[in-house]
């Protein structure tokens, strides 16, 4: 399979209280298109860095991170906001939503970002709804769904930019057992049909169950990486 992104020599450090703190130890992983990879790891171990650097919103100390063959550490600040909105969708543990807009006008954002004609993001933005589930709910806000609504809500403004790979931080952690499980298959049904999915959670059954592969980090290093259950 064509490969979506490859992490090479991966480190990351900061400074704290004057002392290097290495949180990230050359990571190496590739990710095919197509495939679903979950990141484990205890707090700290440096699997939220990981994420925020295969997005670019962080910056890599050394080694490269290359997604749909672009090197993200050799990109300038524009450059980087330009791959941000057209090449990775980002889904968050607590939705990120803006309760003053309804679920299409959330979902219209990143299409707004990249300039999208006012006519096209608005079918574009009804058809991503429709795709996760709410074409009923097109214009309700935040305060007006469930946890598991404005979930779909986030992943369906993910998704519409058609990114090359989606990221996923905990995307079942602010939700119940039952509303979780149908946000799994939700990503399950997506990746079906071709998406992406590079996801952190704390919980094993989670990445069991839509995961290719296992990648366990402990201390900023890869300790495993194992299959998933979906093998």
């Amino acid at each position: 399979m064509t490969t979506a992104v490859q992490v090479t020599g991966l480190t990351r450090q900061y400074v704290m209280g004057g002392e290097p703190l290495e949180v990230l130890r050359g990571v190496d992983l590739s990710i095919a298109y197509g495939e679903i990879v979950c990141v484990m790891g205890p707090s700290g171990s440096g699997k939220s860095t990981l994420l925020n650097i295969v997005g670019g919103l962080d910056r890599p100390t050394s080694g490269s991170v290359v997604v749909a063959g672009s090197d993200l550490a050799r990109m300038d600040d524009e450059q980087l906001a330009v791959y941000r909105r057209r090449q990775v969708g980002f889904v968050f543990q607590s939705f990120n939503l803006i309760g003053t807009m309804t679920a299409r006008r959330n979902v219209e954002l990143p299409l707004l970002f990249s300039g999208e004609p006012e006519d096209q993001r608005t079918a574009r933005a009804a058809a991503a709804l429709q795709a996760v589930g709410l074409g009923h709910r097109l214009d309700h806000k935040p305060t007006e769904l469930s946890g598991g609504e404005q979930q779909r809500v986030a992943i369906a403004r993910a998704s519409v930019n058609e990114p090359a790979i989606m990221l996923a931080d905990e995307p079942t952690g602010n939700l119940d057992t039952h509303t979780g499980q149908e946000i799994l298959s939700l990503i399950t049904s997506m990746n079906a049909e071709g998406r992406t999915f590079l996801i952190t959670t704390h919980d094993r059954a989670v990445a069991k169950a839509v995961a290719h592969r296992i990648v366990t980090i402990v201390d900023g290093a890869i300790a495993r990486i194992e299959q998933g259950g979906t093998l």
